[in-house]
């Protein structure tokens, strides 16, 4: 297949090397104008069937080039930092390796770009159908009114592109001017995870405007254990107290979930010695209990699948992992990311 010389967009996946990679990579070969694309996928693959089809896809589109690069910290922002260092384009965009793309997505997210103050744009990571049941419950959890603004990210909504904060941008689905990450000096190694949040956030301090564009669709698949979207969770909860300590502007709805943690103990050890204490502690759960019933029902509405009724029990466990680790984080800094 003949490959344009001139890209108009580069792609960078940081990647483990997960098998749904091939996926990504598949959806990218059949996406509107494949042959103007710049693909770099950075990472070491250690599995020798993702490798070899890597390998394979490789050899038959020379425009899909890997590097083959490993780092002992901030390995994900060293991955991006090496792979927009090595684009062709002037317009880099970001993809996480468990993402189907939408045929016309590269065409979208570079159409804000026309806007020559435009430096960054992002759009949303959908759920798809095809998704095992605790999957699919992670990612509607997520894009339901119970995550609050982050819920923005991962529905299409209206399709008119628009102006939004740092804090609306999602990671696995964002582009930037090669002259804004030039400016930055890339992502910041030392803040990973959590280094795109930063990004925008001076990329957008600096001046850069960020745009949602709604119909640059990518469908990201959720985590697909329990524990592991728990463990998603933590890692959000406790990047927000690193962003806060950073600089950026505090948003009080993220550290709603912090504050109803300290509540439910607080109030759970005084209701030993307090029977008032009791009263306001049921109190306040039947009302999140209310609340709770309302967003899912209000997810089930939108989505009309029975199943999605379970995520009431998981949208607490949303918000404790959350909120605990903001606490963990504030307390014992750098200490809550797994090795």
């Amino acid at each position: 297949m003949a490959m344009n010389e001139h890209p108009e967009l580069s792609i960078v996946i940081p990647t483990l090397g997960r098998p749904i990679l091939v996926q990504t990579l598949q959806s990218l070969v059949r996406a509107d104008g494949f042959e103007r694309l710049d693909i770099i996928v950075a990472g070491l693959i250690t599995d020798a069937l993702v490798r070899k089809a890597v390998q394979d896809l490789s050899g038959q589109y020379p425009n899909i080039r890997c590097l083959e690069v490993t780092f002992p910290r901030g390995d994900s922002s060293e991955k991006k930092n090496a792979g927009w260092r090595a684009a062709k384009c002037d317009l880099i965009a970001f993809i996480d390796d468990d993402v189907v793309v939408a045929r016309n997505w590269s065409e979208k997210i570079r159409a804000p770009f026309q806007q020559p103050d435009v430096g960054l744009v992002s759009g949303p990571g959908l759920v798809p159908d095809d998704l095992a049941l605790m999957a699919r419950l992670a990612g509607n959890a997520l894009a339901s009114k119970a995550a609050g603004y982050v819920a923005e990210r991962y529905l299409a909504g209206n399709p008119e592109p628009r102006e939004i904060r740092w804090s609306g941008l999602i990671g696995c689905n964002m582009a930037y001017r090669r002259s804004v990450l030039e400016r930055l000096g890339g992502f910041d190694p030392a803040f990973w995870p959590g280094e795109e949040m930063i990004a925008a956030f001076q990329a957008t301090r600096l001046g850069h405007k960020l745009i949602f564009q709604p119909e640059a669709i990518l469908y990201h698949y959720p985590r697909s254990s329990f524990w592991r979207f728990c463990r998603q969770m933590f890692g959000y909860g406790a990047t927000r107290i690193r962003l806060i300590r950073a600089g950026v502007d505090v948003e009080p709805t993220t550290i709603i979930p912090a504050f109803g943690v300290l509540a439910l103990v607080v109030l759970g050890i005084a209701a030993v010695f307090c029977r008032w204490a009791g009263f306001l502690l049921l109190a306040g759960l039947a009302l999140y209990a209310l609340a709770d019933l309302w967003v899912t029902l209000a997810k089930y509405r939108e989505t009309r699948r029975k199943v999605d009724l379970l995520i009431f029990f998981l949208i607490p466990i949303m918000h404790a992992s959350y909120g605990l680790a903001e606490w963990v984080e504030l307390v014992r800094p750098g200490k809550d990311f797994p090795p």
